[in-house]
């Protein structure tokens, strides 16, 4: 397409103008975005430019083979939390350490004080019947080594249920920005690095 007709408000000034002038008048009126200009970067330049390390977000995204979880979706939060929560897979459990293994790689410590309900808000289950595979949510306080000591561990989709179910690759995660990387477009959030992407849908706080 020609510049005389991309920019019709310009196009009387057509033959009066050479090519670069008749551009830097179309860019100039709005006619014409430049060059690289993409609205949803800009607005994801501008939700990075309001985070700061030590604010709470919940993070969901999907993690890449390299072990970058690329966000969908994130929430701020205004003020602190409670608790640090995680919703993903098991991928090891070490009944002797009574320690989880988790699909992002954090490791969760399980305690005697730790309650572990299973499907349907059932309670009273045991460490033990955790398997690789289930679905869990574990809230927790998070330890000086980076691991997670479980309050609460909620068995959601138990692999045993569902023994033909195929990893759902989905993860969220409630913690503290630790660090911020406003070139790369990522932050970490337990130790796992958050890609934020222009389609990431953020939600601020009120």
């Amino acid at each position: 397409m020609s510049l005389a007709r991309a920019c019709p408000r310009s196009r009387s000034r057509h033959e009066a103008l050479g090519g670069r002038a008749l551009l830097a008048l179309c860019l100039a009126t709005g006619e014409l975005s430049p060059l690289g200009a993409d609205p949803q970067a800009a607005d994801l330049e501008s939700r990075l430019a309001t985070l700061r390390v030590g604010m709470w977000v919940k993070v969901e995204g999907q993690r890449t083979p390299d072990g970058i979880l690329e966000a969908t979706r994130v929430r701020v939060y205004d003020g602190e939390l409670d608790e640090v929560a995680v919703e993903t897979e098991v991928a090891a459990v070490d009944l002797v350490r009574m320690t989880l293994e988790t699909s992002v790689g954090l490791r969760v410590v399980a305690t005697p004080n730790t309650e572990i309900e299973g499907p349907g808000h059932q309670r009273h289950f045991v460490l033990a019947v955790v398997e690789v595979g289930d679905r869990v949510e574990v809230e927790g306080q998070l330890e000086r080594d980076g691991s997670l000591r479980a309050e609460k561990i909620d068995i959601e989709k138990p692999r045993r249920l569902e023994p033909g179910r195929e990893p759902e690759n989905k993860h969220k995660l409630t913690a503290r920005i630790e660090s911020i990387d406003s070139a790369g477009h990522r932050i970490v959030v337990l130790g796992l690095p958050v890609l934020l992407k222009p389609t990431t849908r953020f939600r601020l706080p009120d």
